[in-house]
């Protein structure tokens, strides 16, 4: 908590400039600040029927990019000027850190009366703290999913074929996946891109295998400094990396790649295999139209314990003010975005997985099939990995993958930090 006062207060500085937008001429209900630009103009019809059926006016604000969103939300918080609905868009940790401060209501008590039944159970976990949590957080319930997503593997049924691949049989074991990397190669088709010049993707592709090699138990007792990173199974992980650099799968300059370039790629036939969210559906429509693709899980790695699970269950979130006089209106129309009609609405016009289970039935089938998947994402953890060890494994993946240093020296690196890390807590 004071760590996030201190950046508030740093923060508080940029607030004259971040809130010289002008005020609405209107006076409006609720207030929602948010980050995502492709969607306000579906936000605003939703807003106009809001205000037809409830007589009840809401605003949407975007503000992008989302470190410019990230600056306006922590000076607000820190001049008390948050809005009725926003989100600190960070991960749990930072979550947690403006629960803590007082600057995001509690809904445990709302969706315990039904509310909670509608959404996919993993859709609510982000916004879920449990008991014993790392970082002090009351149990409880604190975001709106609105939307659901998942990562999983793209491929290119028009390059399978032309590389003599069966595009109805994508590879389901790492051997398979090397074996048709190779194959594509051969056919001078790049086989595998994706943004691996931000560490984030990097980290979602190797934790499909930490989850299938170590397991929920393997990942804490290794936060916990338990298993080391020079343990044989992440030299393992490691070396999937290095195994696909010396059977050249991966698109030229992918360690550098930002994610909307390796979008790109993709949509338009540079590469035949892609690690994407499932907003990417909408991303290859607006780029490809007639892109002809379909989605695999990650590739199994052979003789491993566990299943292997896929990054997502998550998505899209909303937080309340616990403070606005408005609070109780900003809950009823959230429950009113999260209902049936309005998710489907969401779900056809921006072409996300939506939050609420029953909305998905008349998904196109690429969703249709992300959506099946949620079951199998990660389970969230109540603890996680110190930021600078997480930082450091993505760019020793990076390393990795450009041939400048291998497994071994990574995990060496990894280890050698999380000690020293851990000698100053």
């Amino acid at each position: 908590m004071k760590r996030l006062i201190g950046i508030l207060a740093t923060a508080v500085i940029f607030l004259p400039i971040l809130s010289c937008s002008g005020k609405p001429k209107v006076k409006y209900d609720v207030v929602i600040w948010h980050w995502m630009t492709d969607r306000q103009g579906t936000f605003e019809k939703l807003a106009d029927r809001y205000f037809n059926e409830k007589g009840v006016r809401v605003l949407f604000e975007t503000y992008a990019p989302s470190d410019v969103y990230k600056d306006k939300v922590r000076a607000a918080a820190a001049g008390r000027l948050l809005p009725e609905i926003y989100s600190p868009l960070g991960d749990k940790r930072e979550l947690a850190s403006y629960i803590n401060a007082g600057y995001i209501a509690d809904l445990t008590g709302e969706m315990d009366k039904g509310w909670k039944k509608i959404f996919f159970e993993k859709s609510l976990m982000q916004n879920t703290y449990t008991e014993g949590n790392e970082w002090g957080v009351k149990p409880g319930v604190y975001g709106v999913p609105i939307d659901v997503n998942a990562m999983m593997f793209y491929y290119n049924k028009d390059l399978f074929s032309k590389a003599g691949l069966d595009p109805e049989k994508p590879p389901k074991t790492w051997k398979q996946f090397i074996e048709t990397g190779v194959r594509l190669r051969q056919a001078g088709i790049q086989p595998f891109v994706s943004g691996f010049g931000e560490g984030w993707l990097i980290g979602v592709f190797a934790a499909s295998y930490e989850w299938n090699l170590l397991g929920k138990a393997g990942l804490l007792n290794t936060i916990k400094g338990e298993i080391e990173y020079t343990d044989p199974r992440w030299i393992r992980i490691f070396g999937l990396f290095d195994e696909m650099r010396k059977n050249n799968l991966y698109a030229s300059g992918i360690a550098t790649m930002l994610n909307k370039d390796a979008e790109r790629a993709f949509a338009t036939g540079q590469a035949a295999i892609a690690l994407n969210g499932s907003w990417a559906v909408n991303v290859y429509h607006s780029m490809n139209p007639k892109l002809n693709y379909a989605i695999m899980m990650p590739p199994k790695l052979e003789g491993a314990k566990y299943p292997v699970l896929i990054s997502g269950g998550e998505g899209s979130s909303l937080n309340i003010n616990p403070t606005s006089p408005n609070k109780d209106k900003a809950i009823a129309f959230l429950k009113w975005l999260t209902e049936k009609e309005q998710q489907s609405f969401l779900t056809q016009e921006t072409r996300n997985i939506p939050s609420n289970r029953d909305a998905g039935s008349d998904l196109p089938p690429v969703l249709k099939e992300f959506s099946k998947s949620i079951n199998s994402t990660f389970e969230p953890l109540q603890a996680t990995e110190h930021w600078q060890v997480t930082n450091a494994l993505n760019m020793g993946l990076q390393a990795i993958i450009i041939g400048e240093k291998t497994p071994g020296q990574i995990a060496e690196e990894i280890q050698k930090l999380k000690n020293s890390v851990e000698k100053k807590r």
